[in-house]
This record gives structure tokens, sequence and C-alpha cells, in this order.
């Protein structure tokens, strides 16, 4: 690499809102995240955060990356309280390890300003994992940007680049040594929204998929059935989602259809129960795939 572009890519993470701007150059030597959707700013005040050591990573750790959209941020309308202290994050945007508690850094939150204390389904999950005696840790690596369409993640020279994020993950797990339990891509809300045909959301998320198999060699990757959207669901979208399954290397995920009315608090969006809900489904899926 030449100094004058080592010197940009540098320049570039150490101004991250203009990263978009200089990501083309050599996107796979970015390790900073691209967000450029508007009112998805991630939340990453460390006031009150625990930095944490990486400790001894074994067979009852477990490490998981939530891919996705606004249901798969910080939008449950009351933070998720675990019962066990065992839960860590991985913070995308620093490298760093942190005790979790919502709201999760590195994402943002849907539905209220980035300041809003809201939760997550994936703490709840987490915790359950370890209630349920699967493992004895989890640590949650949380990606998912609120109001992105499937070919949104899938594209590196187009914005908002989010396929490009795919990388950055990987490279932050590789920088801390820790390995991949499961990928979890719960998506699809706003390619209802756009009436995305099968062929066009199979062929998306084919890409990412694609794209975790190079950053994260080996990894399990879980599809969530995810489409529901204010009454309506697609089932282009759908049929999409379940296509991509081969139970070899990519796995049903939960079913996110099954949440109804009562489990969302607009129709969309999971408020509490609905947060429990799929955790529940989350857990009984994950381990399925194991």
């Amino acid at each position: 690499m030449s100094k004058k572009k080592a010197s940009v890519l540098r320049w570039a993470d150490r101004y991250p809102r203009f990263s978009s701007l200089v990501r083309k150059l050599d996107p796979r030597h970015l390790t900073y995240p691209n967000v450029a959707i508007f009112g998805a700013n991630p939340v990453l005040d460390l006031t009150g955060r625990v930095e944490v050591p990486v400790g001894t990573i074994g067979n009852r750790v477990a490490i998981i990356v939530f891919i996705g959209q606004s249901l798969s941020v910080n939008n449950v309308p009351t933070p998720y309280v675990p019962a066990n202290s065992a839960i860590d994050q991985l913070n995308i945007y620093d490298g760093k390890l942190y005790q979790a508690k919502d709201p999760l850094l590195g994402i943002n939150v849907s539905g209220g300003p980035v300041t809003e204390k809201r939760g997550t389904w994936m703490l709840a999950m987490a915790d359950k994992l370890i209630i349920d005696g699967h493992f004895d840790r989890v640590i949650i690596v949380p990606m998912a940007v609120g109001n992105t369409r499937a070919d949104q993640w899938a594209s590196s020279t187009s914005a908002p680049y989010l396929f490009n994020n795919i990388n950055v993950v990987g490279l932050r797990l590789r920088d801390l040594g820790l390995p991949c339990t499961a990928i979890m891509w719960g998506q699809g809300e706003s390619d209802t929204i756009a009436g995305t045909s099968q062929a066009a959301y199979t062929a998306a998320l084919n890409k990412v998929i694609a794209e975790f198999n190079r950053a994260i060699p080996g990894c399990p990757f879980l599809v969530a059935q995810e489409a529901y959207y204010y009454g309506k669901t697609s089932p282009a979208v759908l049929a999409a989602q379940a296509s991509v399954v081969n139970g070899t290397t990519v796995f049903a995920g939960e079913n996110v259809e099954l949440i109804g009315p009562s489990g969302r608090y607009d129709n969309t969006h999971l408020n509490e129960a609905g947060a429990l809900h799929r955790a529940s489904l989350a857990v009984a899926a994950l381990m399925a795939a194991l």
C-alpha cells in the first residue's frame, strides 16, 4: 500500500463521519464501521460502561453476531436487565469488550433519540442461553442498522456501504482472538415496504452470506423468517429467506412472524413480551443449528 493511501485510510478511521468518502479506495483495510442511514446513529457513549478482558474462550463461551435492521437494534421500550453477569458485548466501533447492558453499544436506537434508554431482545437471548445451561458466558456482537434493505447490506460500492461492515466485524473478532459461534440475520421489513422480489432478495442475501464466509470462515449463519410490517408481510421475502437455508452452513433462524400484534408496541417493533418471545425462539433455533 502506498504511503498516501495508508495516510488516507488512517484519516478515515480517525474521522469516521467522512469514512464513506474514502471507503471505496480499499474497503478491506478500513476498520471502522460505516453508518450513513438518517436517524441511525449508533450508541457510542461509554459513560457507565465497564470494559472487560477477553479472558479464556472455550466451548462454553458463545460469540454471536447479530445483523439486520430495526428489530435487532435498541428498540424495545424498556431495557432488559439480565439475571447473569457473564454477558459481554463487542463494540464494533472501538474493538473493545464491555459488560453488556441495554442500550447496546454500536447500534442505533429505533423510535427515539440515540440518548434514549431502550432495550433489545439479544440481551434477553444471551441471558436465556446461560439460564438454560447451554453456555456459561455469552459475547454479543451487535451490528444491525435500522431501516435497511438486504441490497444495502450487499453493496460495497454504493451508499451506505454496509457490506464493508462485515469485514470490520471479522477484523474485530480476529484482533481479539475471538471465534464465532453463530451469525444471526434478522431483516426483511424494509424489503416488504420496497416490494423486493424473491430473486432480488435471495441474490442480496447470498452475497452477504458469502462475505461472512470470507471474513469469518466456518461460522454458522442463521436466517430468521422476518418480514412483518404493520400488519403486512411479504411471501417473496419469506420464500427468499427460506431458500438460502442448506442445513450445513446456513440454517433456519427464529420465525419472527409468529410474534403477533400483542408482542409489538406499534404492530411492527417488539415490546417487552415480544422481545422475550423472540429470545426464546432464537435460543431454540440456535441450539438446533449447533
